[in-house]
C-alpha cells in the first residue's frame, strides 16, 4: 500500500476518540487494596524544615502509613544528574514542595492525614527573579560560552551599535494526562511500575536508586503519556519514586496522582529567560559583531537547565552569519519549581532574542 498522500490515522486515534484507551491510573482496577497518596506541602517558597511530626496523620480513618525521610531504604534522592533533588529535603526549596506523604485506603483519607502531620518551619528569604539571582550571584552553572572572531573589536569598528535587554517567560507544558505512577510488587520480589513518562530507563535507574536494589529488578512501562512536550522527561521520576517507596513499605500498591492545580503547582515550566545584547552592523544592515549574555531561571535545581541554555547559545545566531560573536550564559539558581525540558528545549528562547 502507498502512504505517501494519504490520510494516515494515528494507530490509537480509535481508542484516544471513542475513550477506550487506558492511561495510567485506569489501571488501578487491577490492583485490589490499592493505596493513594497525597503530599504534605511547604506553605513557604523557602524554609528549613525543623520538624516533623507525622504520627498525627495515622489516627485519620483510613490512613495506612506516612512516607518521610528514614523510609527510603536507598538515596532518597531524584536528581537525575547532580543527585540535588532530595524526596524528602531539609531545605525547602519551592512553595509548596512536599516535605512528606500520607498513603490512605482513599484519597479523600490520604488527604485528610496529610492535613494533621505537623510540621515546623524556619523562613527564609526568597530569590524569586532572574535579577535577584545575579544580584546574588545565585547559579546553578555557568558561564558556558562560544565565540567566533573578535565580538568586541567588531562591535567598536562597526557603522551602528545597538544595545538591549529582553525579558522571556515560561510556559506550562499543560499535558492531558496530570503526573501518575502506579506501582506494585512482582512475582519475583521486585517492583512493576505503570509510569507517564518520556523516559523509562531514567525512571527505572531513579526507583532503583531511591529503594536500594538493581536496576534489573524495577520494571517500567509507559501504557501511554497523554502528552508531555518535554515535561515527563525527568520530572517523572519523582512521583513513580514516591509511590514505588509506599509499595516498598507497605507491600501494596501504591498510585500517585497530581490533580491539574498540584501539577502546575508541582512541576517545572520552560525556562523563564533574560538576555543583554550589544550588537554592531553597518549602513547595508548587515550584522558585523555580537556580544550576548543569556541568564535561563533554572529553579532550584539542575535538571535539564545546561543542555537547555547550551542549545539557546547555540541558537543564538540563528540563520545569521555574524562574522564574530562572544555569547554566554548562567543558568540561575531560584526558589521555585525545578525549570525543565519543553519543546524546542532553549532553542526558542535563542532565536526570540536574535
Amino acid at each position: 500500500m502507498k502512504y505517501v498522500g494519504t490520510s494516515v490515522p494515528h494507530e490509537s486515534a480509535v481508542a484516544h476518540v471513542t475513550g477506550t484507551a487506558l492511561y495510567t491510573e485506569d489501571l488501578v482496577s487491577r490492583y485490589p487494596g490499592c493505596l493513594y497518596a497525597w503530599p504534605v506541602m511547604s506553605p513557604h517558597a523557602r524554609a528549613l524544615v525543623i520538624r516533623i511530626d507525622a504520627s498525627p496523620a495515622l489516627s485519620e480513618a483510613g490512613v495506612i502509613t506516612t512516607l518521610t525521610a528514614t523510609d527510603a531504604p536507598g538515596e532518597a534522592n531524584s536528581g537525575p544528574n547532580r543527585h540535588d533533588e532530595p524526596l524528602f529535603p531539609e531545605e525547602v526549596m519551592h512553595h509548596r514542595q512536599p516535605v512528606a506523604w500520607v498513603l490512605g485506603e482513599t484519597l479523600e483519607a490520604a488527604k485528610k492525614g496529610a492535613a494533621r502531620v505537623q510540621v515546623e518551619y524556619r523562613p527564609l528569604s526568597p530569590i524569586l527573579t532572574i535579577q535577584e539571582a545575579i544580584a546574588a550571584e545565585s547559579f546553578h552553572s555557568g558561564p558556558v560560552r562560544i565565540q567566533r572572531g573578535n565580538a568586541a573589536a567588531a562591535i567598536a569598528s562597526s557603522a551602528n551599535t545597538l544595545t538591549g535587554e529582553l525579558s522571556i517567560g515560561g510556559q506550562e507544558h499543560f499535558y492531558l494526562e496530570t503526573q501518575c505512577a502506579l506501582t506494585a510488587l512482582d512475582e519475583s520480589g521486585g517492583i512493576a511500575v505503570d509510569s507517564s513518562t518520556q523516559h523509562p530507563s531514567e525512571t527505572q535507574e531513579i526507583v532503583a536508586r531511591i529503594l536500594g536494589i538493581a536496576r534489573h529488578q524495577v520494571t517500567v512501562q509507559c501504557l501511554r503519556m497523554g502528552g508531555a512536550f518535554g515535561g515527563k522527561e525527568t520530572q517523572a521520576n519523582a512521583w513513580a519514586a514516591i509511590a514505588a517507596l509506599g509499595t516498598w513499605k507497605t507491600r501494596r500498591p501504591v498510585l500517585v496522582r497530581l490533580p491539574r492545580h498540584l501539577d502546575i503547582a508541582l512541576t517545572g515550566k520552560r525556562h523563564p529567560f533574560f538576555a543583554r545584547f550589544q550588537v554592531g552592523f553597518g549602513n547595508d544592515g548587515r550584522l558585523t559583531g555580537l556580544e550576548l549574555s543569556l541568564w535561563s531561571d533554572g529553579g532550584w535545581s539542575l535538571d535539564l537547565s545546561e543542555p537547555i541554555l547550551w542549545r539557546a547559545l547555540f541558537h543564538s545566531d540563528n540563520a545569521y552569519l555574524i562574522p564574530a560573536i562572544d555569547a554566554q550564559g548562567w543558568v540561575c539558581k531560584t526558589h521555585k519549581t525545578s525549570q525543565t525540558a519543553f519543546r524546542g528545549f532553549g532553542g526558542p528562547q535563542g532565536i526570540l532574542v536574535i
